[in-house]
């Protein structure tokens, strides 16, 4: 499947192709995964992310809301919605660019010296 790593420890995204549950927890970072459609602009898109990511120290901030609430941290994958045999489906370059739009380096109270990458305008 070809997904988008949103990756906030080293503030880049790329394209990857995670095949497994495996490729999941390493590209995350995680031992738990959660997978859940969110709004991001005005399309709907899976995203894979960290479910236990808010219980550690610090956790980095990785999407917010279109007023500036925190909806995910960590790591993130976004793919294409599952299909009818409730798979994954693929980003097209079209999407990728689409994402990437709205993407941006924001800076929080806590990690004012530092920007981090976040995902914006990403809704329920």
């Amino acid at each position: 499947m070809k997904a988008l790593l949103l990756d906030t420890i080293n503030k880049s995204t790329r394209v990857v192709n995670p095949e497994s549950l495996e490729d999941y927890y390493n590209l995350i970072g995680c031992n738990w995964v959660e997978i859940v459609t969110r709004r991001i602009g005005r399309k709907y898109y899976d995203v894979i992310c960290d479910e236990e990511g808010t219980f550690v120290d610090d956790p980095l901030i990785s999407a917010i809301d279109d007023i500036g609430r925190v909806m995910f941290v960590g790591n993130l994958i976004i793919c294409g919605q599952v299909n009818e045999d409730g798979e994954n489906t693929d980003l097209t370059a079209n999407d990728i660019r689409y994402i990437k739009k709205r993407i941006q380096p924001m800076y929080t109270i806590k990690h004012q010296d530092e920007q981090l990458l976040m995902l914006t305008n990403c809704n329920y």
